[in-house]
């Protein structure tokens, strides 16, 4: 197992060395009025008005914060970096996906994905450049880790496509971490981000809003619950036996099916609350009859709804789509027995933005 993933529940923030003015992005609204209050001597209250000016009037200038003293705002434009959230590259699908480029530091790039779908706009973000996993079906494994993302190099992302969208005339009302990266090997920096995202003074979405995608990190996952982090869950279960999920996911080999699917039988969920099991189909590996027969007995006790996911045939990792009818199939079958099944059709083929797509030349030329 690759040594990145030593510490596997618990990841550092990111560890380089602070700038002479922090950005705003790095603070949790209770970390910055600490810090305020620190360095200026500024009552807590300021933070309150600093991430509502911020993040919900998108006023990045500190000058035109007009609830906040002259004198006080001038000391906030020495001491905190409101930043630029420029974009180096947009691509644009003809189904109408949106996927950026964003240069992070050390020239690092990261991509992110605004998904247009039926009733509404969801937002994919990375959290890692590259990835330690190495799932055989995932060009991002491809790369290796570099490195976990900063909090700000998170929500970047986020306020940058914010920005943008108003060119479009949308945005998004959703935001999912299965971009670039396990986001639960970077524990400590995503739970920063959603606290931000959540924050009644900061975007302030739902929970429900915002979801987390892993592997099957089983320490992660339990404390994801324990810190009851304002999110749901999506694990990519991709198998219904350990000798196919291990060859095409190595992460099942520390983590076996049975261990995975009990942690999730034992985590404490909310009322009505569900876990999301994702399923990328694989032609002949893992879409058979059997495995539709298995399946429905592996998950038996689980809170879940299942998300059939057909594989991206241009990938180009070795692995084909399913048959058009197999997910149609499956979904009757699996909806028979009371199980909730929904299809997700990938979006952004053509711009390679789709599940399983995302790599950054530069980085995969760097590793």
């Amino acid at each position: 197992m690759n040594t990145a993933l030593s510490q596997i529940s618990s990841s550092p923030a990111d560890s380089s060395p602070p700038s002479e003015r922090q950005s705003v992005l790095s603070f949790s609204r209770a970390e910055l009025a600490a810090h305020l209050e620190t360095s200026l001597g500024l009552k807590p209250y300021r933070a309150d008005q600093i991430f509502k000016w911020f993040y919900q009037q998108l006023v990045f200038d500190p000058s035109l914060m007009t609830n906040i003293g002259k004198a006080d705002r001038e000391l906030l434009g020495a001491l905190l970096d409101f930043g630029t959230f420029d974009f180096t590259d947009r691509q644009i699908s003809k189904d109408g996906t949106r996927k950026y480029l964003f240069t992070v530091k050390n020239d690092m790039q990261v991509e992110s994905v605004m998904i247009k779908q039926p009733s509404r706009m969801t937002l994919c973000v990375s959290s890692q450049v590259g990835c330690a996993l190495g799932c055989k079906f995932c060009q991002t494994g491809t790369m290796g880790l570099t490195r976990h993302l900063g909090t700000e190099e998170i929500l970047k992302q986020v306020m940058g496509v914010l920005l943008d969208a108003k060119n479009f005339d949308d945005s998004f009302s959703n935001i999912v971490f299965m971009g670039m990266g396990e986001p639960l090997h970077n524990f400590d920096n995503v739970t920063r981000a959603i606290s931000i995202l959540t924050d009644p003074h900061g975007l302030a979405l739902s929970r429900r809003k915002i979801t987390v995608s892993t592997v099957g990190l089983v320490p992660a996952i339990k404390r994801f619950f324990e810190e009851n982090v304002q999110a749901t869950l999506a694990v990519s279960l991709n198998g219904t036996s350990d000798d196919v999920r291990s060859e095409i996911m190595p992460i099942n080999k520390k983590y076996p099916i049975s261990v995975l699917l009990d942690t999730l039988r034992s985590v404490p969920l909310r009322n009505r609350e569900h876990i999301t099991l994702e399923y990328v189909m694989l032609r002949g590996v893992n879409d058979t009859p059997e495995d539709l027969e298995r399946l429905p007995k592996l998950i038996r006790g689980i809170p879940c709804k299942v998300n059939l996911i057909p594989y991206n045939d241009n990938a180009g990792l070795g692995f084909s789509s399913p048959d058009p009818k197999v997910p149609h199939h499956w979904q009757k079958k699996l909806n028979e027995k009371g199980i909730t099944a929904t299809i997700r059709w990938s979006k952004g083929q053509d711009i390679d933005a789709a599940c399983g797509q995302l790599v950054t030349q530069s980085t995969r030329k760097r590793k």
